[in-house]
């Protein structure tokens, strides 16, 4: 199983995921296995769906701290995208998160 690690996000107008920044983590490091790319967000699912680990990366004042992890959402249309796991919390949601540019 790998851990992956998303720290910027680009949403739709109706604020779904579209797109991902990310890269896997070395766990055992604590650090990047690889540099972070652009990815659209299929790929993020298809993580999920494989059975790794995908977690939120959010700001914080000694750079990105992981703290929820994403799973998948499907929608009727057959879509799926990535939302994160678990009940709100305060300052820790998609929409807080670091934006790609559209």
């Amino acid at each position: 199983m790998k851990t992956f690690a998303v720290s910027k996000v680009r949403l739709d107008k109706d604020g779904r995921v579209t797109h991902v920044y990310w890269g896997e983590v070395d766990t055992r490091k604590n650090d990047w296995a690889a540099p972070e790319s652009v990815a659209p967000v299929i790929d993020a699912v298809r993580a999920i769906h494989d059975g790794n680990d995908v977690f939120a990366l959010f700001p914080s004042t000694h750079g990105h701290l992981p703290e929820r992890r994403f799973m998948v959402v499907d929608y009727d249309s057959g879509w799926e995208t990535i939302s994160l796991d678990g009940p709100p919390t305060h300052e820790r949601e998609v929409h807080d998160m670091e934006r790609l540019p559209n």
